[in-house]
């Protein structure tokens, strides 16, 4: 496959239900229409549908893509908003592309980033043709509030992006902005030092006792223990995920089969799962989740230890434990009695897995540059990234639909 990077983020209204995704891609080739035709054959071959949880999403096209392609046609309107820079407002020809897809039913929106030279007057002519706009809302200036407020005249849904902190949330909602973006979301909302949490979660328990418990027998009777566990362990095991020629009924034959390092993975997993109540919070897991997947798949690229991407996955959700659980990252590893080394290596994000992690954050905020750095340090082929991405996310849609 072309080298071409993408990733999807989350939009949230007001209230921080989940509304819309977008979906932001790069690439090498500097042919637009190979791009195209990659990033075609990149959405038609999977569930788009599942990928995007049933929401709709905003895709951002160039000029000569929206011009000199067929791109548009390709994919499903009644998913899909266009979104469009402004500086490219200003050709005739977008202008008049704008104006024929609209007709047939697209949704547009305006990218009018850091609302630097922002003619008003022009975005007006165009106020019937557009439904949402994008803007960077950090560090707004007095004099960009005042077009803000202008803007909020006009037939626009305006979506704040780059929104990184709490002070940056109710500014924009002050301003009127009803759809956000940014890091914001994934921070954590204030952090407990009460370990309750963990000794309320019977996960916790069990994974502490799979630890500490060598014979996997008495795993299993402490997993049979508690109903609900059980019944969801037995689910998973006989899912797709496995392609087993029979069912597994036993709960003994099951923790067997998956071993302890896998049976603390999954427990984790069920673990967050429980204590996510809000859209905000689960689209944290969906990013720790597929952190740990796209992790794993990368460990399972470089070498085929399967040890090593196992730890790899663990690593890579523990990596927004502190978010999911608002505890310390301490106290989160001291009920998992991990070694000290990789305790340490989780707490700095160092070494192996510490590199791993860093990719998966390049390829979570798009950035080609440190995707290309640590592709090439840790010698993965170039053209697996966006492979890896798509399978990623896949697996995490289905394992939510699973818990």
């Amino acid at each position: 496959m072309e080298n071409i990077y993408l990733c999807k983020i989350p939009i949230f209204d007001k209230n921080q239900n989940l509304v819309a995704y977008e979906i932001k891609y790069d690439y090498e080739n500097e042919d637009f229409k190979q791009t195209v035709k990659k990033l075609y054959s990149l959405i038609s071959d999977i569930d788009i549908v599942s990928i995007l949880s049933g929401k709709e999403a905003f895709i951002k096209v160039t000029s000569d893509i929206l011009i000199f392609t067929e791109f548009l046609n390709l994919i499903p309107k009644e998913i899909f908003t266009i979104t469009i820079d402004y500086t490219n407002l200003k050709s005739k020809n977008v202008q008049e592309k704008v104006k024929e897809y609209r007709n047939d039913g697209y949704r547009f929106a305006i990218d009018l980033d850091t609302l630097e030279n922002i003619d008003i007057d022009f975005l007006i002519s165009f106020s019937g043709l557009f439904n949402f706009v994008f803007i960077d809302v950090s560090g707004i200036s007095d004099e960009k509030i005042n077009l803000i407020h202008n803007l909020r005249q006009l037939p626009f849904t305006m979506i704040a992006n780059n929104v990184d902190s709490l002070y940056d949330f109710n500014k924009a909602k002050d301003l009127g902005f009803e759809l956000f973006e940014g890091e914001f979301f994934k921070e954590p909302e204030k952090l407990e030092s009460d370990t309750d949490v963990f000794n309320k979660l019977d996960t916790f328990k069990i994974i502490r006792y799979v630890h500490e418990e060598d014979n996997l027998n008495e795993i299993a009777e402490a997993i049979k223990a508690n109903p609900e566990i059980s019944v969801a362990l037995l689910k998973y095991v006989n899912s797709s995920f496995f392609y087993l020629r029979s069912p597994i009924t036993s709960v003994n034959r099951t923790v067997i089969y998956l071993g302890k390092k896998n049976l603390i993975n999954w427990l984790m997993l069920i673990s967050m799962m429980s204590v996510s109540n809000k859209d905000t919070d689960r689209e944290v897991v969906k990013a720790a989740l597929f952190r740990g997947k796209f992790m794993e798949l990368l460990s399972k690229e470089i070498n085929n230890d399967i040890n090593i991407a196992e730890t790899a996955f663990l690593f890579g959700i523990l990596s927004f434990a502190e978010r999911i659980f608002k505890a310390p990252l301490s106290i989160i590893l001291r009920h998992l009695n991990l070694s000290e080394e990789l305790e340490k290596d989780i707490k700095e994000g160092r070494g192996y897995f510490g590199e791993l992690l860093s990719l998966a954050i390049a390829v979570e905020k798009n950035d080609k540059n440190k995707i290309k750095e640590y592709v090439n340090k840790l010698n993965i082929p170039k053209d697996r990234i966006a492979d890896i991405t798509i399978q990623s996310y896949e697996w995490v849609e289905s394992f939510t639909k699973l818990v």
